[in-house]
């Protein structure tokens, strides 16, 4: 398609073109048969002062219209730069908002994980003392269950900590199985509780260059959601699939349960947005904001069931 300052001709344009070139192919041919018959001495009268005006007159007037046709083209030129940086002045601004309010949830995020600390600390305490005042087996088991639970809770915030303060992941190789297995291991006893399982498939050793703390916590959040849809929705199975493809390492977080409706796939991703009576909608977005700033990516499988995938390079000049 051809095009004018970034735009597509449109029929009337190639219709003047059209009558343009037949207008001159018209005076081509008046003036060979003008010229012919001047040499013959037979051109006078009407026709000859005709040649006379198209000979000296139309050049004048061609210029004047091409002169015209030259300035309506910069003029549009210049008009579709002007519509094209405002275009891209807009997507910036949309850009720089999103920034603004993600680094806005980021503090926020930050702030709440830090208030918790103490409050978590204080709770296992006052589970020691209760521990160690004497009760009786049903609610001793009560008792662990909840300290299992503050501890986990207290090992996610350290795991926090313990990421560069750069804001920089510590990029290395490291075989994704056995993180996967040492997770599946952790949460097992938790999922079991419930009558719920965490599983892991994989055939062959899988290795990626990431940040270990950064991937255990992706998939912590990852199999800790699908565990908490199981609980309300119905299910039993958390399956975690690991898989190589070239330059690249998927893992696959999947399970059994009903799938996600609609509306709230179209928002998962969304900071303060969560279908959990006590979440903060952070998970996920930090999730693949940890995904990628390892140059991976983290993505809801749009196949039936819900599973999100987790993609990270399996090499270092990635």
């Amino acid at each position: 398609m051809n095009e004018v300052a970034g735009r597509p001709h449109s029929p009337r344009l190639s219709l003047y073109i059209l009558l343009g070139g037949l207008a001159g192919l018209a005076y081509v041919v008046f003036d060979i048969l003008s010229e012919a018959r001047i040499r013959s001495g037979t051109l006078t009268g009407s026709l000859a002062d005709a040649h006379a005006i198209v000979d000296h007159v139309l050049p004048v007037v061609a210029g004047i219209l091409f002169g015209v046709a030259w300035h309506s083209l910069r003029l549009r030129a210049q008009l579709a730069a002007a519509e094209k940086a405002a275009s891209r002045a807009e997507a910036l601004r949309d850009r720089l908002q999103k920034v603004e309010r993600d680094q806005a949830v980021w503090v926020l995020a930050a702030a709440v994980l830090h208030e918790l600390n103490n409050p978590l600390h204080a709770l296992c305490l006052l589970l020691d003392e209760l521990d160690a005042g004497g009760i009786d087996e049903e609610r001793a088991k009560l008792v662990a269950r909840a300290r299992a639970q503050a501890d986990r809770a207290l090992g996610r915030l350290a795991m926090l900590r313990a990421m560069p303060g750069s804001g920089e992941p510590e990029l290395e190789r490291i075989a994704l199985d056995r993180i996967v297995a040492r997770l599946a291991d952790d949460l097992g006893p938790l999922a079991k509780e419930n009558g719920l399982a965490v599983r892991m498939e994989c055939a062959d050793s899988v290795f990626a260059t990431a940040d270990p703390a950064y991937v255990r916590t992706i998939l912590e959040n990852l199999v800790d959601n699908s565990l908490h849809s199981l609980r309300t929705h119905g299910g039993r199975v958390v399956t975690v699939r690991l898989a190589t493809e070239p330059h690249r390492a998927i893992v696959r977080v999947s399970d059994d349960g009903p799938p996600l409706d609609a509306t709230v796939r179209s928002s998962l991703f969304e900071p303060l947005r969560t279908t959990k009576a006590h979440g903060l909608g952070l998970g996920l977005p930090i999730a693949r904001a940890l995904a990628r700033a390892m140059k991976g990516d983290l993505w809801l499988d749009d196949g039936e069931g819900t599973a999100f995938c987790l993609e990270l390079p399996s090499r270092s000049e990635a």
